[in-house]
């Protein structure tokens, strides 16, 4: 069966309030922030409109941002979130494709590898420059074997640099959002390697 998926249009607001009352919402700031003197490159042999680092790094900040903000409510009224997908367009206006709570039927790794193909669709078609894979996951420290819950957040961007993040986060007793320090690594550029 096909996972139903919907693309919403719905311009995010970057002034609309977080209904989740996060407590703590820590900026994933320092990981994605850059020099000014950082030139505008653009990847070799691959023919896509030149971007900065730095601006690049900005819009994925801000997917990050409105992404937590959209699975917030979600997250504390049913304690996880089915995994959706916002995007950045070049008309600069962040988007998102999810699935309606009433059509959920697939399992989230469903979910997530059709929101991949459908977000490549995009790209190829140079509908988008950047998208930011939001997911729900459960990791085990290495230290002491405990596990912790997270958002897991693959970002990905026409720029070459493709990050991913661990935000671990808790929901207080007051039913609050509280989002602790975010786990930067490298990551995979599943939308935008290889194209032309």
């Amino acid at each position: 069966m096909k996972p139903y998926l919907y693309m919403l249009f719905a311009v995010v607001s970057l002034g609309s309030s977080l209904s989740a009352q996060a407590e703590e919402v820590v900026p994933a700031t320092k990981a994605l922030q850059s020099t000014p003197e950082e030139a505008v490159v653009s990847p070799g042999g691959v023919s896509r409109p030149p971007v900065s680092s730095t601006a690049a790094r900005k819009e994925l900040q801000r997917l990050m941002d409105e992404g937590v903000k959209m699975l917030a409510q979600e997250l504390v009224t049913e304690g996880t979130f089915y995994p959706f997908v916002t995007m950045i367009g070049h008309d600069n206006e962040v988007r998102l494709i999810g699935t309606p709570a009433s059509l959920r039927v697939d399992s989230p790794e469903q979910a997530v590898q059709a929101m991949v193909q459908k977000t490549r669709q995009l790209a190829k078609e140079r509908r988008i420059r950047g998208a930011a894979f939001f997911m729900d996951y459960m990791a085990t420290r290495e230290d002491n074997g405990f596990s912790q819950a997270g958002i897991r957040v693959e970002l990905n961007h026409i720029h070459p640099d493709a990050l991913s993040v661990f935000i671990p986060y808790s929901v207080t007793d007051d039913k609050k959002l509280r989002l602790l320090t975010p786990q930067y690594k490298e990551g995979k550029n599943v939308v935008f390697d290889g194209q032309p």
